[in-house]
């Protein structure tokens, strides 16, 4: 999941990308983890870059949003708890129209969010978690709205069979209207199948839906997959290829990101 730049021209790929890559909790896949660090452990999770394009398929407009460095760092506390910081580095969006471009870009805020594995059964290799965060506004102006915005992620996991592993979440949010006069609420689920292929391969497929109180026009649904190359035990590349579900909607987004344990 999960702020965003305030998208105000494509709210399709605004919620895409919202979904992939732009979300406090940054996670290889969209899903978010179960998984805690360690206790002295530091981990650093990386959106290198994450791009989306959505044609205007009633006139000749195109819009894109790109992002660089989308980054979250955790540090475990205890066995069951770890404290994170998400930065978003780097964000524009290009809105391009009868041979005119309009560009808005700059930084985009921090989040903080501790995560708590309060449920584990070994026998199933189930898992369940509780993250709730908070968004503060350090954005450049071009691209948010100065509003504090949060809400609560809920990670559930489990061991399908030997290399299988299945994952789901849901999501509450509040978040600060695109006209910037109110909150609106927002309802996010996911889910993913992932295969290991090998010591080094792996692939997913996932899929996303989303409804919010900003209107019949806020709902929004994802599928896609990816692949996962791990380089090192401490090491791994992420891409994932998406394309936004539902009547009108024609847009894809492609997210590179690597997963980096630092301790």
């Amino acid at each position: 999941m999960p702020a965003i730049p305030r998208l105000i021209r494509a709210p399709a790929l605004a919620a895409l990308l919202a979904s992939m890559a732009l979300t406090p909790g940054l996670r290889a896949q969209v899903t978010e983890t179960t998984k805690t660090i360690e206790p002295g452990g530091l981990e650093m999770r990386m959106d290198a870059i994450s791009l989306g394009i959505s044609p205007d398929t009633t006139a000749p407009n195109q819009y894109k949003a790109l992002a660089l460095g989308t980054t979250i760092l955790s540090a475990g506390l205890t066995n069951t708890v770890d404290m994170e910081f998400g930065a978003q580095f780097f964000l524009r969006d290009t809105f391009s129209t009868a041979g005119t471009d309009h560009t808005e870009s700059g930084i985009g805020d921090i989040t903080l969010r501790p995560k708590w594995t309060f449920w584990r059964d070994p026998s199933s290799g189930q898992a369940a978690a509780i993250v709730p965060f908070v968004m503060l506004p350090t954005n450049s102006k071009s691209v948010g709205n100065n509003s504090v915005e949060g809400g609560v992620i809920l990670p559930w996991s489990m061991d399908v069979a030997l290399g299988t592993k299945a994952a789901a979440m849901v999501e509450w949010d509040e978040f600060r209207n695109v006209a910037n006069t109110r909150y609106d609420t927002r309802w996010y689920g996911s889910a993913y199948l992932k295969w290991d292929l090998g010591s080094t391969l792996g692939a997913y497929a996932e899929t996303t839906l989303s409804d919010s109180t900003a209107g019949s026009s806020s709902f929004a649904g994802t599928i896609g997959g990816g692949a996962t190359l791990n380089l090192h035990s401490n090491f791994v590349w992420d891409l994932e290829v998406s394309k936004v579900l539902g009547h009108g909607r024609n847009a894809w987004a492609e997210v590179l990101r690597f997963r980096w344990k630092i301790l």
